[in-house]
């Protein structure tokens, strides 16, 4: 996952790059309202269809069959209902529908259940630990979008819809590999899921619902408030630079990825916290260079045109921090089975984020939505750490301060992954220090 790393943070500043360049503010706007959309739709009416299925792929006692065919049936349901919802509401006089063509907005609609089952699958990958595969086919989704975007925006002209349209076929091409890739390797069978099947795999994702709502909100809720009270081109601005600064959160997903199959059933808590050590260090390594580069890096990415958004780029820096570092407590609640402590987390986030914003716009403008989106995450993951080690008893020393052994482990890691890499073949263990009961600890191999 890492050596994939580089590779998809390039192609993901390619492709909002073409979109800066191509769609200009207002389009990005129009763009950026338009996927807030799809996205959260296809969120609310698919409960389980990621977390839920991934868990008991992971866990048991559900077979792989079962947690695919389930998340197909949920998300193409889901799907449906979004249609029927959310129509009406397209061709009505709310403000945010005026943000784009009401053609871009059916696109969105029909794009919900599409990534909804990219996603998922993409969880499912994560679970069965196909991470070569995984890396392979999300370069393949990213490469997809990028050719389309030229094709569909730069060639027909087709402005925002074009690039929904983009963004749709990459969906679907990631679809497609993943199926037939667990096809043949698990020798999965496409069938009706059960209804035992259905009912845990619903109640899981019912019980992580909240937060994985709150998680998709966190990330587009200032959009989609700019959506109700700001411009096109002021959403344009913060979309892409919110975009830009997303980005780095590859290294906390990255490493969240490959952390969640060996703590989901079990307490792994020397794991979690050298993840949380080497994220935080790591991202805020990256956060430094971007903030240092900012005003050549939006002139070169983005265009001129986008030159206001780099003070955005500076406020929004604490907030992907405290994000990344969420996103390992995330994982270890999740693993864990302890799903509501995330969703009170994110909630609290999003509270502390719509106050900020409707408070500040009056008088900063789009800035408000920067400033809101660092003090909603920064309370989010300050909930995490207290319930984190309120419920390990772990201390505040044993989580956070750096070892010796830590850059041990990641010139051992390092070495492992290259060599694997080199040869072609998997990577070889990497012994590490894991915590098994109080301050006794034990060599385990991996």
């Amino acid at each position: 996952m890492f050596a994939t790393l580089a590779g998809m943070a390039g192609m993901t500043l390619l492709v909002q790059a073409l979109l800066a360049y191509l769609l200009l503010p207002e389009g990005r706007g129009a763009y950026a309202v338009c996927i807030v959309f799809g996205t959260i739709l296809g969120s609310i009416l698919s409960p389980g269809a990621r977390e839920g299925a991934q868990y008991f792929a992971a866990a048991g006692p559900v077979s792989v069959s079962q947690c695919v065919s389930s998340l197909l049936v949920i998300c193409l349901v889901g799907g449906g209902l979004a249609g029927a919802l959310s129509a009406p509401l397209i061709y009505s006089d709310l403000a945010f529908f005026q943000k784009a063509e009401t053609p871009t907005f059916l696109l969105a609609l029909a794009m919900a259940p599409v990534a909804a089952i990219s996603i998922a699958l993409d969880h499912q990958f994560v679970a069965l630990r196909r991470f070569r595969r995984l890396a392979v086919f999300s370069m393949l989704r990213l490469l997809v979008n990028v050719l389309a975007i030229l094709i569909l925006v730069r060639v027909l002209g087709m402005g925002a819809g074009g690039a929904v349209i983009a963004l749709t076929a990459a969906h679907g091409i990631m679809i497609a590999a993943c199926l037939v890739d667990l096809r043949g390797h698990r020798r999965i069978a496409f069938e009706l899921p059960r209804l035992s099947s259905l009912t845990l795999i619903l109640g899981y994702g019912l019980r992580y619902h909240p937060a994985r709502m709150g998680a998709v909100l966190e990330g587009h809720l200032g959009v989609f408030v700019l959506g109700l009270i700001a411009t096109q081109s002021e959403i344009g601005l913060f979309a892409a630079a919110s975009a830009l600064m997303l980005g780095v959160l590859l290294i906390s997903n990255a490493v969240g990825v490959v952390l969640y199959p060996r703590v989901a059933g079990q307490e792994r808590l020397e794991l979690v916290a050298l993840c949380l050590r080497l994220v935080g260090a790591a991202t805020a390594l990256c956060l430094l260079v971007l903030v240092a580069l900012s005003v050549p890096l939006v002139r070169l990415l983005l265009s001129a045109s986008f030159m206001p958004a780099v003070p955005l780029l500076w406020i929004i820096a604490p907030a992907i921090l405290a994000s990344a570092l969420s996103a390992i407590f995330v994982t270890h609640f999740k693993g864990t089975n302890l799903p509501g402590v995330c969703s009170w987390a994110v909630f609290l986030g999003l509270s502390v984020n719509l106050s900020v914003l409707l408070l500040l716009y009056p008088r900063l403008g789009v800035a408000a939505a920067a400033w809101a989106m660092t003090a909603g995450m920064g309370s989010g993951c300050l909930f995490h750490a207290i319930v984190f080690h309120r419920t390990t008893r772990m201390s505040l020393a044993a989580a956070w301060l750096p070892r010796r052994s830590d850059a041990t482990f990641l010139w051992a890691a390092g070495r492992s992954a290259l060599a694997g890499g080199i040869r072609g073949k998997p990577p070889a263990p990497v012994p590490l220090k894991d915590e098994v009961k109080d301050e006794d600890v034990v060599h385990e191999s991996r």
